[in-house]
């Protein structure tokens, strides 16, 4: 019985953490809402494959490529910057540089 109780117990657990979306330290102002939303830091790079695009080279080793581009005030090579973006999974791109992501939010930092 008392076996039963405490797996309850971790399953309850589990399941409380794994509901929510965790938000980095670093991405204060920013709260992503559903778990295809993340919080990227990161840098404008500019890629010369493909006819050129800008994408966000994160601090956490990945290329994220937005949807659509870079906003123009924001293509400065290696300006820093912080998004909020949704990752989306249901589109295709040549640039294969990274995850494609659709900016909700990004600021300069």
């Amino acid at each position: 019985m008392r076996r039963g109780i405490w797996f309850v117990g971790a399953v309850a657990i589990f399941a409380a953490l794994g509901c929510s979306v965790p938000t980095a330290p670093d991405c204060v102002g920013f709260t992503p809402t559903s778990p295809e939303m993340i919080c990227v830091t990161g840098s404008a790079r500019y890629f010369g494959i493909e006819g050129g695009f800008w994408a966000v080279g994160g601090d956490d080793g990945k290329t994220y490529d937005p949807l659509g581009a870079l906003p123009a005030a924001f293509r400065h090579e290696g300006l820093r910057v912080r998004l909020l973006a949704r990752v989306r999974n249901d589109v295709l791109s040549f640039h294969m540089a990274g995850p494609i992501v659709e900016i909700i939010e990004i600021r300069q930092l």
